[in-house]
């Protein structure tokens, strides 16, 4: 066999190498897994006239499921949770953070969020 034939088998088996290695990966990282994050919170549409009256939750600690390719790209997204405040009155109020919104692709469940639920205080500003 001549030299150039060798390197075309070594080349074709090269190639197979790295086809079976990037269907393997494919295949691994389409399954589904989980992951915990820790995210910041913000609360959104705060109404007119309220403000917050003490210290809102900075962080929630939140489990997601879905394809592993997702999940190993989360790191580099900058994931918040968003608590609508609409029609949020002047008092105590309970939130579940679960209900919260999640910037998050949609093949991307929420599975838990720690803590569940959240109370916070709003005055009126004049009152304050």
């Amino acid at each position: 066999m001549h030299a150039r034939g060798h390197e075309w088998l070594k080349g074709v088996k090269a190639l197979s190498v790295l086809l079976a290695v990037l269907i393997w990966l494919s295949v691994i990282l389409e399954r589904p897994g989980e992951m915990v994050l820790t995210v910041p919170v913000g609360l959104d549409r705060m109404p007119p006239g309220l403000q917050l009256d003490g210290v809102a939750p900075a962080e929630a600690e939140v489990v997601v499921s879905g394809p592993r390719i997702l999940l190993f790209l989360l790191p580099f997204h900058q994931t918040r949770l968003r608590i609508d405040l609409t029609g949020a009155n002047a008092g105590q109020q309970q939130l579940s953070l679960k209900d919260g919104l999640f910037d998050l692709d949609s093949e991307i469940k929420v599975v838990h969020v720690a803590p569940a639920t959240v109370t916070i205080a709003l005055t009126s500003r004049d009152q304050k």
